[in-house]
């Protein structure tokens, strides 16, 4: 028996929305979701307002205020014109549409050839907040769903995790668990605290917390997870937790809200 045997094999946590799955067909599909019920309630011109706000946030265009993703920028953008039953209804009729293949969505460049090679040595999971409506369906299209060992919706996360990571760390080290996600506050941020490795995608360039690597893509990452795959305590050990990445951002950071702007 090896190590990773006798102690649990590593994990590598991966969130789905914004990091396995990447495009902003679902976050479109939720503001048009949205703006039926306000053309229905708040009359013509809240449409094109809400559309062009978020494209040029979408854009990165600088004079863009800055939110945590696009589906804070959503619930922002609405949250004078809507109620919490319809940011959530809005949701929900995305998710289907996603599961349904109605929405055009991507992996970042690679991912499933990487998955593959990280699986012999960590355990993939999948942990998202999102229902369990369209994620398999979408991990199948993207050609990802023989790429993942396990998959974990309705997650809750950030106070979720204390529920996903006891029976992980009852196992094994800390450090042979490393989460990857693209929203600090919800990914990260207790993995961290934890003692985990974290790896960050920052596409908005937030720096909104630390983490042991830090990218504006996914793709980015992956020489560092292969080393964390290799070497967990060696990987922590030579890369300390930081908001150094690849780019910078002075871009400020919103208070967190989850996929339906209620987190």
């Amino acid at each position: 028996m090896n190590d990773d045997d006798a102690r649990g094999r590593p994990v590598l946590l991966l969130d789905f929305d914004g990091t396995v799955c990447v495009g902003d067909g679902p976050v479109w599909a939720y503001a048009e979701a949205l703006i039926t019920d306000l053309l229905d309630e708040a009359g013509a011109g809240i449409d094109e307002s809400i559309r062009a706000q978020l494209g040029a946030f979408l854009d990165g265009a600088p004079e863009a205020p800055a939110y945590l993703d696009g589906y804070a920028a959503v619930a922002a953008l609405a949250q004078d014109h809507v109620s919490a039953e319809q940011l959530q209804k809005a949701y929900q009729t995305s998710r289907r549409a996603l599961a349904d293949g109605g929405i055009t969505v991507s992996t970042p460049p690679g991912l499933a050839a990487f998955l593959h090679t990280i699986g012999p040595r960590a355990e993939r999971v999948l942990v998202t907040n999102a229902p369990a409506d369209g994620v398999a369906e979408t991990l199948t299209a993207l050609g990802l769903r023989n790429a993942i060992d396990r998959i974990v919706t309705d997650a809750g996360k950030p106070a979720g995790w204390a529920g996903l990571l006891e029976p992980t760390l009852a196992t094994r080290p800390a450090s042979h668990v490393m989460a990857v996600g693209d929203i600090w506050g919800n990914d990260v941020a207790e993995p961290l605290a934890a003692g985990c490795a974290t790896a960050l995608i920052d596409r908005f360039g937030h720096r909104a917390g630390p983490a042991n690597l830090v990218a504006p893509t996914f793709e980015s990452l992956y020489p560092g997870i292969r080393a964390w795959a290799d070497d967990p305590d060696a990987f922590l050990a030579g890369h300390p937790a930081s908001t150094n990445s690849t780019e910078t951002s002075t871009a400020p950071t919103e208070p967190h809200l989850d996929r339906t702007g209620t987190r």
